[in-house]
């Protein structure tokens, strides 16, 4: 069964049983970002606002043209606009609890917040990069960052292209000439995607939009859907300035890391025109944006909108840490199946098994829970797939698996019917 999405990006695995199990009545706080919770409604999302975009598989619509008609129908687009603005709730709401901006906010305390947060991104170090030099298999570590990059990678500078239109002076074209560096000036082979693309070659990785959707963590899928969030909303403006500011500003500094580690890996045997290009352009990307965005949008407007402007750069910074922190858990823990399956064994368990039942013939998807969970095959034998390049692990009738919250993973039947239970453990 493959673990891939072929190349029509119309169709994306929900799990409809994990899916089913979510409460949606009950907002995410920021404890439950690493959750199935979260994982589910931002795969919802993330599907919600791309409709808004256009899709266009590369070898033409022949044979999906009705795929085409349904995501952009009305009937779904009905469903959307009645459910985005409760699903963005949802989803977001928490960020007004995890950040406060209070107190006197001018220009000035403006400039120095930013400066202190952007010297404080150039200087720390990335725990996913460090995740991926401390692995075993550093070069399957090294691909689910790209992975993980690649959500937006692909698609890149769509959300910002909601915010080019209507009239707002001198901020406004300088908005646009980030834009139109994303998009290579109008040349196909220099527009950012396309050269993201030869990277995921120079490693045999598929190069189709969501060809990995299986394996975008939750954190990821939030940080490319939070600017969707801010650029549907145009009351939201004053934030989406604050926090492309902020992104503009650590791009550069954090590709120069990636650069090294990815060199550190693979030699010369990986394509990273891509993470050159942005160290380099970024850095005048963040000048313009600091210069004659952020600090232009303060001035003209006065003091009413710094507070929007740094809440934005506060968001940014805190859901750009979620990234990192969930991509690097990813990492550490599919690196290390083996020890988790000790700890699978020996772990108590609590309360009644959840039965699963796979065939061969059964779709491949993923999920993740909102707790610590004890996977045990009980029949039949199948494959622990968790992550997109590396080798899955084969599970035998009796073989356990602990499973930390927030984890994504999939089961693949190899004999012709499997059944796992899964458990909560008795830790609290």
């Amino acid at each position: 069964m493959p673990v891939l999405h072929g190349p029509n990006p119309y169709r994306r695995m929900l799990v409809p049983d994990a899916l089913a199990e979510v409460d949606f009545t009950r907002p995410l706080g920021a404890g439950d970002w690493p959750t199935h919770r979260s994982l589910a409604a931002h795969r919802l999302l993330g599907t919600f606002y791309e409709a808004e975009t256009v899709l266009l598989p590369e070898q033409g619509l022949t044979g999906l043209r009705g795929d085409f008609d349904a995501f952009y129908g009305e009937e779904l687009r009905r469903l959307r606009e009645g459910t985005l603005s409760d699903l963005e709730r949802f989803a977001f709401g928490c960020l007004s609890d995890e950040v406060d901006v209070s107190g006197t906010c001018t220009t000035d305390v403006l400039e120095a917040y930013f400066q202190h947060v952007t010297t404080e991104s150039e200087q720390g170090e990335s725990p996913a990069l460090n995740a991926i030099a401390a692995a075993r298999r550093p070069e399957v570590a090294a691909d689910t960052y790209l992975v993980q990059l690649a959500l937006d990678g692909l698609t890149e500078a769509s959300a910002m292209s909601r915010n080019l239109a209507g009239a707002y002076g001198p901020e406004q074209s300088a908005l646009f000439k980030i834009f139109i560096d994303e998009f290579g000036y109008g040349v196909y082979e220099t527009k950012h995607t396309t050269i993201f693309a030869k990277m995921l070659r120079s490693r045999a990785m598929a190069t189709h939009v969501h060809a990995y959707w299986n394996f975008y963590l939750s954190g990821p899928l939030a940080t490319n859907n939070y600017y969707y969030y801010l650029s549907r909303d145009h009351a939201k403006f004053f934030r989406y300035a604050g926090a492309v500011t902020y992104a503009e500003a650590v791009f550069a500094p954090a590709f120069v890391k990636m650069i090294k580690t990815y060199r550190e890996i693979f030699g010369d045997d990986v394509d990273l025109h891509y993470c050159d290009e942005h160290a380099h352009i970024d850095e005048h990307h963040g000048r313009i944006t600091r210069d004659q965005v952020l600090l232009a949008l303060a001035e003209r407007h006065g003091p009413g909108v710094v507070p929007e402007l740094m809440r934005g750069i506060a968001e940014a910074r805190l859901i750009g840490g979620w990234f990192e922190e969930d991509t690097a858990a990813q990492i550490r823990w599919a690196d290390d199946i083996p020890h988790h399956r000790e700890l699978g064994a020996a772990a108590e368990h609590a309360g009644e098994p959840q039965y699963v039942v796979r065939t061969a013939e059964s779709p491949f998807g993923t999920r993740s829970h909102d707790r610590e969970a004890v996977l045990v095959l009980e029949r039949g034998e199948a494959d622990l797939v968790t992550s997109a390049t590396g080798e899955p692990e084969r599970l035998v009738r009796g073989d356990a698996v602990l499973i930390p919250a927030g984890r994504v993973y999939g089961v693949s039947a190899v004999s012709p019917e499997c059944r796992y239970l899964l458990h909560d453990t008795a830790r609290p």
